[in-house]
């Protein structure tokens, strides 16, 4: 399965589509109320880790589907190690002094025509 890097509401609108589920249907499979994914689709918002985890599993899908979990995911390893983060770095640096890893760069600014 492909994750989504889209935000929850258009990731959420997308997979139902996709898998052609009613709301009232994931509602249902999820004891959440139907007018709390429509909010979800279209106001933007966010709803708690363990909500993510429910709507999930109605999905059928991983939690790691959504870029907000796997970001959770992320912060949580990070918190508990934060050495990772500089030798992530580091290591990233390293590919990038030996050539092996290239890094885009814009010709011209983006306020240039």
């Amino acid at each position: 399965m492909i994750y989504s890097n889209k935000d929850f509401g258009t990731a959420l609108k997308e997979i139902i589509d996709e898998k052609k589920i009613k709301l009232r249907s994931l509602a249902n499979k999820t004891n959440l109320n139907y007018s709390y994914f429509s909010k979800l689709k279209k106001r933007g918002s966010y709803p708690p880790i363990s909500t993510i985890k429910l709507i999930s599993r109605g999905l059928g899908i991983p939690p790691e589907y959504f870029m907000e979990y796997r970001i959770y995911k992320i912060q949580k390893i990070l918190d508990k190690n934060p050495y990772i983060i500089d030798k992530t770095f580091n290591y990233a640096k390293d590919l990038i002094n030996k050539e092996k890893l290239k890094v885009a760069e814009r010709k011209k600014s983006f306020t240039e025509k």
